[in-house]
């Protein structure tokens, strides 16, 4: 399968799964780095609104 292949597939999953999905990647690109885990923690139990970033902004200033 090649990797626009994997894009279009990914692209049909749901919310539910791709944020699955993600975090399976996440664990297979930094599995053995506490530091980068404990991060990505505090970051994501995160509650202060102000702080969030929605993915679309994310994806848009990406292709700036």
């Amino acid at each position: 399968m090649s990797l626009a292949e994997m894009k279009r597939e990914v692209s049909e999953l749901s919310p539910a799964e791709q944020a699955e999905l993600v975090a399976f990647i996440n664990d297979h690109l930094h599995p053995s780095d506490p530091d980068y885990r404990r991060e990505l923690a505090r970051l994501l139990d995160d509650q202060e609104r102000r702080n969030w970033v929605r993915w679309i902004d994310l994806k848009n200033e990406a292709a700036d």
